[in-house]
């Protein structure tokens, strides 16, 4: 209706949709090519999206993953390109390949598919919760003693003196706040310089000071809330549900400056992936990591290398890793290593060319904003025409 009154003609909606079906589609031959899936439905339903290398925009559209309209595809051009890039879908590289186009496997999901790697060992090896030893624990520290301050609460005084000797030995605010469970900001407020525990107030008298030990005792057996509310109601006290909470919640970071930190195994992953390291405290935790974990230490001079083997571009460096006998050999990665010999010229091309899928899923990215715009009214033809027919690049 919108466009009807914009022309200025009287033209029902179907006639102007069959106009629109006979819009031609620019044919293009290129040379290099960018090809990469989408979803219709994720997990279910994919199509196919092929771009040109030099002009960055799509050039061909297919409503499924199948091999076929791929090879009919190419079979209608006049040039067949020289090189093309993909991720690791095998059905489009021994597609590629049958037709003698030099396939370039996309960087990106090779260094994705190492940090799956890197995850799925964490998870087999590691445990959820990995102590710190007492040695690097920051509690410890000369500077958390408590005697300073005797008329000021306890805990609140660990808190202070230990964060403010964890930012001390390099820590981030954001990394005292999760092994401490504080807010960042809280953290920031007790790291100044001119904080001082001794301005605190005291906290005043309330009715569950009567009950304070049996509170202790049964946050130490990890009793729940309710449960502790159950048992303190029991034994006579009648104040707030709130004042347990809170009271309950200061025994537990007592509790956890008492004991040994933990590092979880997502923080060991993070400490793992990022190497090589400046920090000193996570230069020791890896290497604790290593030893304590032998299992951890193939996979880990593996995937390292192999990400400085793709970084610098060094394709004898990676075919000698993914030829190690210790590597092909540990159990952890032979399954990942077997797959890398299968597609091995396509992953060492990754090494020899620039080419890359990044642009490629900015237009996987407009496409999904059309398909959503069009409401799921429109057919894939349709589609197909709006994502190819684009309108030509100002001139500067």
């Amino acid at each position: 209706m919108f466009a009807r009154r914009l022309i200025g003609i009287r033209i029902s909606h179907d006639t102007l949709l069959k106009i629109l079906r006979r819009v031609p589609v620019p044919s293009e031959q290129p040379d290099i090519i960018r090809i990469d899936d989408f979803a219709f439905k994720k997990g279910h339903r994919y199509g196919t999206i092929i771009c040109n290398a030099q002009t960055h925009r799509p050039i061909e559209l297919f409503c499924s993953r199948n091999p076929e309209e791929l090879i009919e595809w190419m079979d209608r051009l006049i040039e067949k390109p020289v090189r093309a890039s993909s991720d690791r879908f095998p059905g489009y590289q021994e597609t590629l390949q049958k037709k003698g186009v030099v396939v370039v496997s996309d960087r990106f999901h090779l260094i994705h598919n190492l940090w799956e790697l890197l995850v799925t060992i964490c998870r087999r090896v590691l445990p959820s919760r990995l102590p710190i030893h007492k040695s690097q624990s920051v509690v410890e520290d000369g500077n958390s003693s408590t005697t300073d301050f005797p008329s000021i609460d306890s805990n609140r005084q660990i808190l202070v003196s230990s964060v403010q000797s964890m930012h001390r030995k390099g820590m981030s605010l954001n990394a005292i706040a999760r092994s401490l469970h504080l807010n960042w900001r809280t953290v920031k407020k007790y790291n100044e310089l001119n904080y001082h525990p001794s301005s605190l107030r005291p906290k005043r008298s309330h009715s569950i000071d009567r009950y304070m030990d049996y509170l202790r005792e049964y946050v130490m057996n990890h009793l729940t809330l309710k449960e502790i509310n159950r048992l303190l109601r029991g034994l006579g006290y009648k104040g707030s549900y709130g004042a347990i909470r809170y009271r309950a919640r200061d025994i537990r970071r007592g509790l956890l400056l008492e004991n040994p930190l933990f590092l979880s195994r997502k923080d060991a992953c993070r400490l793992l992936w990022q190497w090589p390291k400046k920090n000193e405290k996570d230069i020791a935790d890896v290497s604790d990591l290593l030893c304590e974990y032998p299992d951890l230490s193939i996979p880990f001079c593996f995937i390292q290398g192999f990400r400085e083997a793709i970084r610098v571009r060094d394709s004898d460096e990676l075919l000698r890793l993914i030829m190690n006998p210790k590597v092909t050999a540990h159990p952890r990665l032979a399954r990942f290593v077997r797959r890398l010999k299968k597609d091995l010229p396509v992953i060492l091309a990754a090494c020899q060319y620039e080419e890359n899928n990044g642009y490629v899923e900015g237009n996987v990215n407009r496409l999904k904003m059309i398909k959503r715009l069009m409401y799921g009214r429109a057919n894939f033809d349709l589609l197909r025409i709006r994502v190819l027919c684009r309108n030509p690049d100002p001139e500067y």
